[in-house]
């Protein structure tokens, strides 16, 4: 069908929109040709819909219906190769982003009120305030791990039961 019409004849069909659109778009399919066979074969679809029966399905047809795209959907996994650069700039941004709170870190300790009366000890000498601010975020960084680990095993146990 080569009208342009052929959006509002489905209006025109269920008498959906304003009056004026629908005398408009009559007006139209008296006059055209091509949107008077499109409006019959709507017309001749929509009362073979209507002689069919509503049966409900059966009970494992959504079940069927998911097996068979499931097999006929995958498709061999595709493997990119050489190095990928948004890795390797997800891992430079990630490290320059740590040494920078190492760093700050390491600021922040040596002004604290505590640092004067702490680094006499014996693990705050060998460390230093660099050290410290590592061990800082590497607690922090197992803290965070710890409280998303549970999240993620019921994330993949969920994908794990889906499949």
């Amino acid at each position: 069908m080569n009208c342009e019409n052929k959006n509002h004849l489905l209006n025109l069909y269920f008498s959906e929109g304003s009056e004026q659109e629908l005398n408009e778009t009559r007006e139209h399919v008296a006059n055209c040709e091509d949107c008077r066979e499109y409006i019959a074969s709507v017309k001749g679809t929509m009362n073979i819909l209507d002689k069919l029966e509503n049966e409900a399905p059966s009970a494992n047809v959504f079940d069927n219906i998911l097996a068979e795209v499931s097999e006929s959907v995958r498709k061999p996994a595709v493997r990119k190769s050489g190095i990928q650069l948004t890795s390797i700039l997800q891992i430079a941004f990630g490290e320059i982003f740590l040494f920078a709170l190492i760093y700050f870190l390491k600021i922040q300790i040596t002004l604290m009120p505590l640092w004067s009366t702490v680094q006499n000890n014996w693990l705050v000498k060998s460390l230093g305030s660099s050290g410290i601010a590592v061990v800082i975020v590497l607690i922090a960084g197992a803290f965070i791990t710890l409280s998303f680990a549970p999240i993620l095993l019921f994330e993949s146990n969920s994908k794990k039961n889906f499949n």
